[in-house]
């Protein structure tokens, strides 16, 4: 009995775990869904801004959390590297939309994307110094993905558009109990959450629109019913010996 129940809770098909089944045979063109709009900046996100010129004293002024000692070392990659340095070291965007910057004082950035940005923030620089160059970047932008990942956690995004597969790869690939026809992600839209579900062996995701994701993207990819099957049968083949070991010990006192 326990024998057979081992072979059944195995049977499942390597291809449950194969991504784009539609086009492994033939070449097939699709017509993906169009990059989300670029993030405009809202209250509370967490902003990266350079302002940089040919006067090193002024940069020091301009950039004081990026800008080394001349006795450390780390820089940029230091003070953004990790979580909590990106929130100790970025510009934070007020209740009221407002980014207070050295020199520069108050900009509201609120409803720009961030080249917009990048350009109102030159703007006002050129009002004080002679060809600065600027750079602005969310730090905020981070997709959790758990489940049936090599390594689940939250991870960050500064390239503007991130897709699902992207997701994936950065949580170094699926497991082999991954359920890929019923992926969920949720999004929070102003106080709702949505919740999609997505088939990643089929070529609707790349209609789907979540194919893109957007910052605090939760993306949830489920265990199939194969790691039930084998966690029962553990616990099955647990009971039976112990019944058996039982069972030993009784014939042997009798």
């Amino acid at each position: 009995m326990l024998i057979a129940l081992f072979f059944v809770s195995s049977c499942r098909s390597p291809k449950d775990l194969i991504m784009f089944q539609e086009t492994m045979d033939n070449a097939s063109k699709i017509n993906a869904t169009s990059p989300p709009p670029k993030h405009k900046i809202k209250p509370f996100d967490n902003l990266y801004i350079s302002i940089m010129t040919l006067d090193p004293e002024v940069n020091r002024q301009l950039n004081p959390s990026t800008m080394s000692s001349p006795n450390t070392s780390g820089g940029t990659s230091q003070m953004f590297g990790e979580p909590t340095s990106k929130y100790i070291n970025g510009y934070v965007v007020s209740s009221d939309s407002i980014v207070t910057l050295p020199i520069l004082g108050n900009i509201n950035l609120v409803g720009l994307n961030l080249s917009e940005a990048e350009q109102r923030v030159k703007i006002r620089a050129e009002e004080f110094l002679k060809e600065p160059q600027i750079q602005v970047k969310l730090l905020n932008y981070r997709i959790n993905v758990s489940g049936e990942v090599r390594v689940p956690g939250l991870y960050y995004n500064y390239e503007g558009n991130i897709s699902m597969f992207d997701a994936i790869s950065l949580s170094q690939g699926i497991t082999e109990y991954a359920d890929l026809k019923n992926v969920i992600v949720k999004r929070q839209t102003g106080n709702n959450f949505i919740t999609y579900k997505v088939d990643l062996t089929d070529n609707s995701v790349y209609k789907s629109d979540v194919f893109y994701l957007q910052p605090n993207d939760l993306v949830y990819i489920p265990p199939s019913d194969l790691k039930m099957r084998n966690a029962n049968s553990d616990t099955y083949g647990k009971l039976l010996s112990t019944i058996s070991t039982l069972f030993s010990c009784c014939c042997f006192n009798f």
